[in-house]
C-alpha cells in the first residue's frame, strides 16, 4: 500500500450513461492501489455504479448537456462517495420518500438501486443538493 492517501477526487461528468463505466474504473483503481480486496472493490464498484447511473437516468434529462457532480474520498479502510444530480429529471423528493429498508417485489423490473446501496453501505444519507437535485453521501467500509 502506498504512503499517504490521494486528495478527494472531484469529477463532473456529462449526464450520459457512457460515463458510468469510466467513473467505476477510476474508483476501482484507487481502491486496488490502497490494497483493498477484490470483494470489497466489487461492492464499492456496485455502489458507485448504482448511484451514478441513477443520477443520470432519474436526476437529469440524460441528454449529456448537464453534469453530475461526484466526489470520492478514499481512506485506508473506507471510501466516501458524494454524488449530486442536476435535478432536472424526476422529483428528488421521490427518492427521499422511498423506503430504502424494504426490498422491491421480485416481479418489479426496476427500483432496487437505493435498497441495494443501503444494504452495501455503512452510511447512506439523502438530501436535496444545492442544485435542487438529489445529493447522496455513501460510506462503504472494507469488510473485516
Amino acid at each position: 500500500m502506498p504512503d499517504g492517501l490521494p486528495a478527494p477526487l472531484e469529477l463532473q461528468i456529462p449526464t450520459d450513461l457512457v460515463f458510468v463505466r469510466p467513473v467505476r474504473k477510476m474508483l476501482e483503481g484507487l481502491l486496488y492501489a490502497q490494497g483493498w480486496t477484490e470483494d470489497d472493490v466489487d461492492d464499492a464498484s456496485l455502489v458507485i455504479t448504482e448511484i451514478v447511473q441513477n443520477a443520470v437516468e432519474h436526476g437529469s434529462r440524460a441528454d449529456g448537456k448537464e453534469a453530475v457532480r461526484i466526489v470520492i474520498h478514499t481512506q485506508p479502510d473506507a471510501v466516501q462517495l458524494e454524488v449530486e444530480d442536476p435535478g432536472t429529471g424526476r422529483d428528488p423528493q421521490r427518492a427521499l420518500d422511498r423506503d430504502i429498508e424494504a426490498p422491491v417485489p421480485m416481479e418489479e423490473t426496476r427500483g432496487r438501486g437505493l435498497f441495494l446501496i443501503n444494504r452495501l453501505a455503512q452510511h447512506f444519507e439523502r438530501s436535496i443538493g444545492t442544485s435542487g437535485g438529489l445529493h447522496l453521501t455513501v460510506r462503504k467500509e472494507v469488510q473485516p
